[in-house]
């Protein structure tokens, strides 16, 4: 496997996208990055590389363990439903539950607490489910 191969892959997977990046440096992610010829695997975090989780001359070997570290050691959560009201992500959550999704729902104080926003989000492949039924995603209730 190649590193187009492997974003392939990554996306089959329902791998997020907000969790890795794959040739170019991000933050906040896990890196996969050919550095002076040598394939590297590691986490940046604000800027700062921790030591890398793998190395290998081989770009097959690289993908085929960023792909097994993904798919395997991270949940992929994906955003599902985004609303000012309650209500409408507790209808989310249920009309998910009947199609056999499982979600939770994970609240913020968006603008203070007393201005809170409800998320509603789904795991991994459910994400397709979900798409299948909704249509796009995330669901919101404002512009």
């Amino acid at each position: 496997m190649n590193i187009r191969e492997l974003e392939k892959r990554l996306e089959e997977e329902a791998c997020s996208r907000a969790h890795y990046s794959i040739g170019v440096r991000d933050s906040d992610v896990f890196c996969l990055e050919n550095q002076n010829g040598t394939w590297r695997m590691f986490y940046t975090e604000r800027g700062l590389d921790q030591d890398p989780l793998f190395e290998s001359q081989s770009e097959e070997e690289a993908c085929e363990f960023f792909f097994t570290y993904m798919t395997t050691r991270i949940r992929h959560d994906h955003l599902a439903g985004y609303f000012k009201s309650k209500e409408k992500a507790e209808a989310l959550a249920e009309k998910l539950k009947e199609h056999g999704i499982e979600s939770y729902r994970n609240d913020i104080p968006y603008g203070g607490w007393e201005d809170p926003r409800f998320r509603v989000f789904v795991i991994g492949k459910d994400v397709f489910k979900a798409r299948d039924i909704f249509g796009e995603l995330p669901i919101r209730d404002e512009s």
